[in-house]
């Protein structure tokens, strides 16, 4: 960034969004003209780039003494490994450049209006070192990929943005919400040279996470984007690549989740990934996806020849936590460099997927039984009652990040429900013992309060592959309320549950509500072995 850019920028850090509002913008037009874009049905590759690591401290180990290792794969010389090392990023752009990747995709925690916050201000540390060796390799003559944003979203969770006195999730369809999601993009934007920027026909990419992390979203969130966008960038407006669970319009769609699940090809960008395993992180119980030397990543590649998919999303380049990385690691050391720069040669010379491959595991893998609720293996029925009643063979699933309940009481009868959002969940888990990757038919039983939500669904982990994330969140029909204010028993049958873990916080099923809250005061799950 040039001297006068890093000087407004630090001071918005200081004199906040107020004067952010009246500022002359960071970047000249004349600055502007330098982007080097790509243009419109070009076939580009980007990656997300994880730059979270400053060995031994940050994003290595789970405790203060060094000791327990949160990395499931991990970097040749983790010594070396630190967002503040432009040494170290020039190791990543030449093989990012080996692996014929066209951008990057820092993966951007910065907190508007709190940038400093211990945990996240890697994010600002560690784009001025990044550049730093795009332009050492820029005097010596040497390419690099360009840089887009990858806007985690769930920094605008209150904790994350470190809001003191408030636990709702930030609403992005009035004005105060509107700005807090545009600066986000802008500033990061403000940190970026132009000519280094990912553009499409001068447009800057923006990749969105979820959408799961904020209350409520609609069009004119991305519309008072682009609008502001163009004030601030002297006409430029950013070109933006939302996730699925987002509404609205933009420039094209993407879906997380393509390392775990199954590869995402959408009419303009397609996502796939290498394999997913977070079994070295403390709490979690998500399934695997196993690499299979290889053959997972070859088969979403031939998916994506086989497309008329123009940008491929690569997840992710150095995400060491969840074993997607096709970075150079111990554990397969480059053959993902490789692999990568095989296929996206052959995607940009237009090759078909001709290859015939077939996976050993053509599902995520689920984890090992859990041992809790051996007692249940012979029982017929499980059942929990809400609002801290009995829990025989289910849990209530709490801690998951987009599942926040409350307890409740309502017409005299104690109950759980979801906090109020435009989307809510609340999750469930079944003994192992009594129910773990089986074909027998269930129902599923729960008696829920009849006003609060506009409409609610039980999402639950099947077989079907052709739902989502491979099976693992099959809707049931939505239930619109009636408004009665009172207590709905209702029964579902269940031909393919599998029940194998495969949900958030390791969960089986979970009950979706939007335009409110849910409220639910007990749920039976039964066994079906004979006529019924």
């Amino acid at each position: 960034m040039t001297r006068r850019g890093w000087s407004i920028f630090f001071f918005l850090w200081i004199a906040g969004a107020a004067a952010a509002q009246t500022f002359d913008p960071v970047w000249s037009a004349p600055e502007l003209k330098q982007i080097r874009s790509f243009a419109s049905g070009q076939k580009i590759v980007g990656t997300h780039y994880f730059y979270w690591y400053d060995y031994p401290n940050l994003h290595f180990f789970d405790t203060a003494e060094l000791t327990d290792d949160s990395l499931q794969d991990h970097f040749p010389a983790p010594e070396e490994v630190s967002f503040n090392s432009p040494d170290w990023h020039e190791k990543q752009m030449e093989d990012c450049e080996a692996a014929r990747i066209d951008f990057i995709l820092p993966v951007y925690w910065g907190t508007v209006d709190n940038y400093f916050r211990q945990g996240v201000n890697f994010s600002i540390r560690g784009l001025g070192p990044l550049q730093t060796a795009i332009e050492r390799r820029e005097r010596a003559g040497k390419p690099s990929p360009k840089i887009g944003m990858f806007y985690d979203t769930s920094t605008l969770l209150p904790g994350v943005r470190g809001v003191m006195g408030q636990s709702d999730k930030i609403d992005l369809t009035p004005a105060q919400g509107k700005d807090v999601f545009y600066r986000t993009i802008r500033d990061f934007f403000y940190q970026i040279q132009p000519r280094y920027w990912a553009a499409v026909d001068g447009r800057p990419l923006v990749v969105l996470y979820s959408s799961g992390f904020a209350k409520a979203h609609n069009q004119s969130t991305f519309d008072y984007v682009y609008e502001k966008f163009q004030q601030d960038f002297h006409g430029v407006k950013p070109y933006i690549i939302r996730d699925v669970s987002w509404g609205g319009s933009t420039e094209a769609v993407t879906s997380w989740g393509a390392a775990l699940s199954k590869p995402y090809i959408g009419a303009i960008a397609a996502q796939i990934g290498a394999g997913y395993n977070d079994s070295a992180v403390p709490g979690r119980s998500t399934p695997i996806r196993e690499r299979e030397n290889g053959n997972f990543y070859r088969w979403s590649w031939n998916q994506v020849l086989n497309s008329a998919a123009k940008i491929v999303l690569l997840e992710t380049w150095s995400e060491m936590h969840e074993g997607t990385d096709i970075c150079e690691s111990k554990e397969y050391g480059r053959q993902y460099i490789e692999l990568t720069r095989e296929y996206v040669e052959k995607f940009k010379r237009n090759e078909k997927g001709i290859e015939a491959i077939e996976l050993e595991y053509p599902d995520p893998r689920p984890r090992p039984m859990t041992d809790w609720g051996t007692e249940y293996k012979d029982a017929q029925s499980v059942q929990i009652m809400l609002g801290g009643g009995k829990s025989e063979g289910i849990r209530l699933v709490r801690g998951v990040e987009d599942g926040p309940v409350e307890e409740a009481a309502l017409d005299g009868a104690s109950c759980t429900r979801t906090k109020e959002s435009s989307m809510g969940y609340m999750y469930f888990s079944i003994a192992d013992s009594f129910y773990f990757d089986e074909k027998t038919p269930i129902t599923i039983e729960y008696t829920y309060w009849d006003d609060g939500f506009a409409w609610h669904e039980l999402q639950y982990d099947s077989y079907d592959r052709t739902a989502t994330m491979s099976g693992a969140y099959k809707p049931t029909s939505q239930i619109t309320s009636k408004k009665q204010a009172k207590w709905i028993t209702r029964s579902i049958r269940l031909n393919d549950a599998r029940f194998v873990n495969r949900e958030n916080g390791g969960s089986d099923f979970r009950f979706a509500a939007g335009g409110g809250w849910l409220a639910i005061k007990a749920v039976v799950v039964k066994k079906l072995t004979g006529v019924e």
